[in-house]
């Protein structure tokens, strides 16, 4: 999200604002502006926060969070009273009378309409969000100049965001008009046209064309706000944020809390480091990410993962391109067995547990390289690899025992605190020392295997399994579940830094799988095997590491995997 150069927008505030979060906005000759750390920053810190300019709710779900600080209904940490509905239009949802009276006052007075009794059209227009944050923001802005022309400005304290630091940064965003197709020009300027004819705005300051850059601006720009599951629940126009360029291997991450964004240190940053955010979703193939860059946001992106000379740059090879509509339309009118049902045919025949005896960290046991790597045997190969050593070699200050059982397990447990596992350096085989070393280490092993008729590296194999997993745990099919939610995890850890957000939730989503397995296996009658317990504690403690340094403690998630850890240690200390 690139701006503008600071001669055309004096940035004063701004830059103190960034330099009391040891942060600095400076010159860069290939993306024109970088925020850089001043400071080191660690891992787990807040790089800083970013207010809206303007929200605006997703029509399918305003129901379920304050459509004013978009908290989610039922948070524990906030109100768990019901949301209050809007008694004349009774399409706005709000926490309490606080937050009524604020969105009153901001925009909902002007929108306010009384309700009529047609069904509500919860389907979602760009039109109807382009014109909705259009106006918004546009209140806002208008607001801000006529304060501005009546009342001398004020000296304000520089270590909050105050409206002229947002003002600031929103000023100095590149609309890009220039690069927009005819089409999209044509649809700002009738958005424009649209809200310049609502009464609230006819005495702004702001002409069409002001009207038409904001929209160029949005584009470019908006964030997707989502909740703590990430989930979208709305879209929001935020300048600070908006200031951070995009990495597809970044070192911090975007979360909200509420409406407010909030950017933390995925990796510990050092001074003068850049430090970025990804703008999609880094999942995706390196031509989708590509074209999806060069359209949105008008600029082809040159970070480590899109060059093929470094390690994270080989990531891309080993997941070849997505799978088009047509490609699976193909697959189904020739007949052929789906990827889906050929997954399903390995979930039945895989044996979690003698697989994880073989393949345990201490045996140095590795598949025949003669033939090809199967699905099954490729997440037991490179689990040993990956976790918890990616983590480790992350962070030293975490603990290993060397041996199970642990060396507190003679006392009654609280806490989870130290892998059963082998140090990295004990591991066999040898993982690497290094984040890098493990990573090369993987890639290059698996490639030395023939292509199964399943690639398990591919990202349309990702894709397929994505979707079974969660269809799995819907269905209650756990022990399912567990297998694809590792499978899942390996591909997530070579492709996601070991701290990212998607990874914190996916260890916590396959502890609770592990768990739940255990669970209906006794229901079942089947004798617990001591690793399917070692498994479980490892999915624990590496979501409990994840959602500390991502989510905090403050979260919803981080209550979530303690109590799990609470459930699992009760057990272990019932069978002593």
């Amino acid at each position: 999200m690139l701006i503008t150069p600071m001669a055309t927008a004096p940035c004063e505030a701004l830059q103190k604002y960034l330099a009391s979060y040891q942060l600095a906005l400076v010159d860069d000759k290939l993306k024109g502006r970088s925020v850089v750390a001043t400071a080191p920053l660690k891992r787990g810190s807040i790089v800083t926060t970013s207010q809206p300019l303007g929200t605006v709710p997703l029509k399918a779900n305003r129901h379920e969070f304050c459509n004013y600080c978009f908290r989610k209904l039922g948070t524990s940490q906030y109100s768990s009273a019901p949301l209050q509905r809007c008694s004349r239009c009774k399409s706005a949802y709000f926490c309490d009378m606080a937050c009524f009276k604020n969105a009153w006052l901001s925009y909902h007075q002007f929108v306010c309409q009384p309700a009529d009794h047609s069904p509500v059209d919860n389907n979602e227009d760009d039109s109807e969000l382009d014109l909705e944050m259009a106006e918004r923001v546009a209140l806002n802005v208008s607001r801000y100049i006529k304060r501005n022309t009546k009342v001398q400005q004020q000296i304000e304290p520089y270590d909050e965001e105050t409206v002229q630091v947002t003002m600031e940064a929103f000023a100095s965003l590149m609309d890009h008009l220039d690069s927009h197709p005819r089409y999209l020009l044509d649809h700002y300027a009738q958005v424009a046209n649209t809200a310049k004819q609502k009464a609230y705005l006819s005495d702004t300051p702001l002409l069409e064309k002001d009207l038409v850059r904001f929209l160029g601006r949005f584009r470019c720009n908006n964030f997707a706000i989502y909740d703590e599951q990430l989930f979208t629940i709305g879209e929001g126009t935020y300048p600070v944020g908006s200031l951070f360029n995009h990495s597809c291997r970044p070192n911090a991450a975007v979360l909200f809390d509420g409406a407010l964004l909030v950017i933390k240190a995925i990796d510990n940053i050092e001074p003068d480091e850049e430090v970025t955010i990804a703008y999609v979703d880094i999942a995706h193939s390196r031509q989708y990410r590509q074209k999806t860059l060069q359209e949105k946001y008008f600029f082809k992106c040159i970070c480590e993962r899109c060059s093929d000379d470094t390690v994270v740059g080989r990531i891309d090879a080993m997941l070849g391109e997505e799978e088009s509509d047509w490609d699976r339309a193909e697959s189904l009118l020739n007949g052929g067995t789906s990827e889906r049902e050929r997954i399903l045919e390995y979930l039945e025949s895989w044996d979690l547990l003698e697989m994880t005896r073989t393949f345990n960290r201490r045996s140095g046991a590795v598949p025949d390289v003669s033939k090809p790597l199967t699905l099954p045997y490729y997440v037991h190969f490179l689990l040993p690899f990956l976790t918890p050593y990616l983590w480790s070699a992350s962070n030293p200050d975490i603990r290993f025992v060397g041996s199970s059982p642990s060396a507190n397990s003679s006392a009654t447990l609280k806490h989870l605190t130290e892998f059963d596992d082998p140090p990295a350096a004990a591991a066999l085989p040898f993982p690497g020392e290094t984040y890098r070393d493990i990573l090369e280490s993987a890639i290059n092993q698996v490639l030395k295997y023939p292509l199964d008729e399943i690639i398990p590296f591919r990202i349309t194999t990702l894709a397929t399994s994505t979707r079974l997993f969660f269809d799995e745990m819907m269905e209650g099919h756990w022990r399912n579940a567990t297998k694809i939610g590792m499978y899942i995890l390996v591909q997530y850890s070579i492709i996601y830094p070991p701290y990212h957000p998607m990874l914190a939730q996916h260890l916590l989503l396959l502890a609770k799988s592990a768990w739940n397995s255990i669970i209906q296996n006794e229901l079942q009658g089947r004798k617990l095997e001591k690793v399917q317990e070692r498994g479980v504690r490892r999915w624990i403690l590496l979501a409990k590491e994840a959602i500390l340094h991502t989510f905090g403690k403050q979260s919803t998630m981080w209550r979530e995997v303690i109590e799990l850890e609470w459930i699992f240690i009760r057990e272990q200390n019932l069978k002593k």
